[in-house]
């Protein structure tokens, strides 16, 4: 009998420190307050923010190429939420996303102190009232793009070298958000998801000029390109590329109901 308890017990425990280490984002209410609240949840397609800090040459080209790569890819999450059971119903909302950008995202919250990760966004009540009471839901799932300047560590491929300074990447934050215009659920910060690196160190450069300032280059349009689609081969249904795939992951399984369970 002790035994079967003490295995209990440590499955128990496993299970909260897998659930802990895999969840992301941060809830703003209770969790059983939420799964109460958010019977529907309405997703939204990507909104990709284009007045951010996307500081590359070819500017309007990596905003065309984000807003046209994104189509179609939070709608994976919809089947994938409904699957687990967790809400009475799970939803696209089918609008122009950049007509939501107008409709809905008042402007973004100041970027996380001393990292300078984004912060998130601020909405308007009344578009997110609008929106949900149109589509007959409890809540709204906002993904956003955007382009970010943030100091990180990055290494060579050979790990041999390494340097600090700011880079500019395509993060995503999301939220959740109610009919009020409440925040229930944020994935920013920390928990952003880095989409796209838009510069990296040339580290051969300054190896071969025997210098210690490594140059940070752009990574060419059609190279991101590559890394954020898949190519279709014949006879086979499109796949999505790992780095959408994994943006999906994270939301869904972030807003799983095994994840809002109380132990």
């Amino acid at each position: 009998m002790a035994r079967n308890i003490t295995l209990r017990l440590f499955s128990i425990l496993l299970a909260v420190f897998f659930l802990v280490g895999c969840s992301s984002g941060v809830f703003k209410i209770p969790k059983e307050e939420y799964r109460s609240q958010v019977k529907t949840l309405g997703v939204l397609p990507i909104i990709v923010d284009d007045q951010s800090a996307i500081n590359h040459s070819q500017r309007d080209g990596v905003v065309s190429l984000l807003q046209r790569t994104s189509i179609g890819k939070l709608e994976a999450s919809i089947e994938q939420l409904r699957e687990k059971k967790g809400y009475f119903d799970v939803r696209y909302v089918g609008e122009d996303p950049r007509q939501l950008l107008q409709q809905l995202i008042v402007g973004p919250l100041p970027a996380v102190e001393k990292t300078d990760l984004p912060g998130g966004y601020r909405f308007s009540a009344a578009g997110v009232k609008q929106l949900a009471g149109k589509a007959v839901v409890d809540a709204l799932l906002v993904v956003v793009l955007s382009g970010v300047e943030h100091e990180e560590k990055r290494s060579s491929r050979n790990k041999l070298e390494n340097l600090t300074t700011k880079f500019n990447d395509i993060m995503a934050t999301a939220t959740v958000v109610d009919r009020q215009g409440r925040v229930l659920w944020e994935m920013n910060g920390e928990d952003a998801y880095k989409l796209l690196a838009l510069q990296y160190p040339d580290f051969d450069e300054a190896y071969f000029n025997r210098s210690d300032a490594v140059a940070l280059k752009e990574v060419r349009v059609e190279g991101l390109e590559r890394v954020l689609t898949v190519e279709r081969k014949k006879d086979q249904p499109p796949r999505m590329a790992p780095v959408y795939r994994d943006l999906v992951d994270k939301v869904v399984d972030a807003l799983s109901p095994s994840l809002l369970t109380s132990f």
